[in-house]
């Protein structure tokens, strides 16, 4: 009986000591993720703009009263920002779509101009399937397709649209293209931009 209160406390020690060494290390790391994190959306946000315009650009957060939020279903808001040449002439706006994919929500940031046309795009974060949902990532295999789109003509061919899905990954494509869709269906409601564009 001994014997086993010993080795009970331990494994207890052993765990309290593994904890304590866990809450160090996530107490220095946490802050050095999140401001890689950071880094990254800004490189993507400064990447995407330049599809809106050569030169200096300037960003800038919008608060716009009655815009919808889309994503709240994936606890996520959409926050929009706009995006502005040197002069302060209004180029466009990025916001950072999400969709519920096949294993995790996949984040697209998209540039839209002030017609409401996409302009650029890129996967700020996704961890779906290898060799296939992951494919989402590969600009060249599915989110070229975007560029010069308005909301009414981003659908996939399987929902009457003309978008390509990946290859054994329907469940990603159209995640990805609806979460873009709601997007810019929100941005349109709140008279950023108009509801109908011709895409280009």
């Amino acid at each position: 009986m001994g014997e086993i209160f010993k080795v009970g406390l331990m494994l207890m020690l052993v765990a309290v000591i593994a904890a304590v060494a866990l809450g160090y290390v996530n107490s220095i790391t946490s802050p050095i993720i999140a401001e890689q994190k950071e880094q990254a959306k800004l490189d993507a946000m400064i990447d995407v703009a330049s599809s809106l315009a050569a030169g200096e650009l300037q960003f800038d957060s919008l608060s716009v009263p009655n815009l919808a939020n889309p994503y709240a279903e994936v606890d996520e808001t959409l926050a929009v920002v706009s995006v502005t040449d040197s002069t302060g002439a209004e180029l466009g706006f990025l916001f950072v779509a999400y969709g519920k994919g096949y294993s995790s929500t996949v984040q697209t940031m998209i540039a839209v101009n002030a017609a409401g046309i996409v302009t650029g795009n890129t996967i700020l974060y996704q961890q779906e399937t290898p060799g296939l949902g992951a494919n989402v990532s590969n600009p060249e295999k599915f989110l070229y397709q975007f560029n010069g789109q308005n909301a009414s003509s981003l659908l996939l061919s399987k929902d009457g649209g003309g978008l390509d899905s990946i290859t054994g990954s329907t469940i990603t494509s159209r995640a990805v293209t609806d979460s873009v869709r709601d997007g810019l269906d929100a941005l349109s409601a709140a008279g950023l931009i108009p509801a109908e564009g011709g895409a280009q």
